[in-house]
């Protein structure tokens, strides 16, 4: 990571040394009173819930913004016995939400972010919430891939992914996490647009090697395609032609 992270301008920091809130100030009056709730699970509030990777997401919606809240939760191993426990000085939602909104403001796509919530549990450990815009009629470049879809639209959407990666990184984004999970496909068939997801672990300014995202993304499409059925290597590799031909 480059130099410190500080608190975007225009949200706000809520709350005390056990509970810190991070609200974008226009969304504070309905955002805030759903943060606060977090902890608790919204009990007996009438919020939509969603099945979504690790778990369940919490969808708000209000005349003007529809926003998801994605509860932090262990993969793998840890899980079993951390589950929602993260331990450090500088908490996963306030870095992602710093990474991504500074990413958001210099251009690169991704996803708008709202707001977060940090639970205490003692000094250096705690639970976490992420608040950010849901997107309507988004699919994960995984789910996208798996529907029977003609050659020129593939090569269409594979065209951009490699694009909007390769305007992350020219914004001196990276994302060690990048997999078909964290990739957004949204908008008409004609025009398709990309989004990119999942900051918590990303780097903003840092010294990554840029190929280093794209062999874990090629990575990912083997785990989850290991016959290349649904990615193939033409779709990654009009994703690298793509990548190195932009000019973000």
């Amino acid at each position: 990571m480059g130099s410190p992270l500080l608190l975007p301008d225009g949200f706000d920091r809520v709350g005390d040394d056990r509970f810190e809130l991070f609200v974008r100030r226009d969304m504070r009056d309905w955002l805030l009173p759903v943060l606060r709730a977090a902890p608790g699970g919204w009990p007996g509030q009438t919020l939509e819930r969603r099945r979504s990777g690790r778990g369940e997401v919490v969808i708000v919606r209000t005349d003007h913004h529809d926003c998801l809240i994605r509860p932090y939760r262990r993969g793998g191993l840890p899980a079993w016995v951390l589950r929602t426990l993260y331990f450090g000085r500088c908490p996963r939602p306030f870095t992602e939400l710093v990474v991504t909104e500074s990413l958001r403001r210099r251009g690169a796509p991704v996803v708008e972010v709202y707001g977060a919530a940090i639970q205490w549990v003692v000094p250096g450990c705690y639970r976490g919430w992420l608040a950010s815009r849901l997107i309507a009629g988004a699919q994960t470049l995984w789910d996208w891939a798996r529907q029977k879809r003609e050659e020129k639209e593939r090569s269409a959407v594979f065209g951009r992914v490699g694009r909007a990666i390769r305007a992350l990184h020219d914004r001196n984004g990276r994302h060690p996490d990048l997999n078909l999970n964290n990739i957004l496909i949204h908008g008409d068939r004609s025009s398709p647009q990309v989004c990119l997801i999942d900051f918590d672990r990303a780097q903003l300014d840092g010294m990554r090697p840029t190929e280093l995202d794209l062999m874990r993304l090629e990575r990912s499409a083997r785990k989850l395609d290991a016959q290349r059925v649904y990615v193939t290597d033409s779709d990654l590799a009009v994703l690298r032609s793509a990548y190195t031909g932009a000019a973000c």
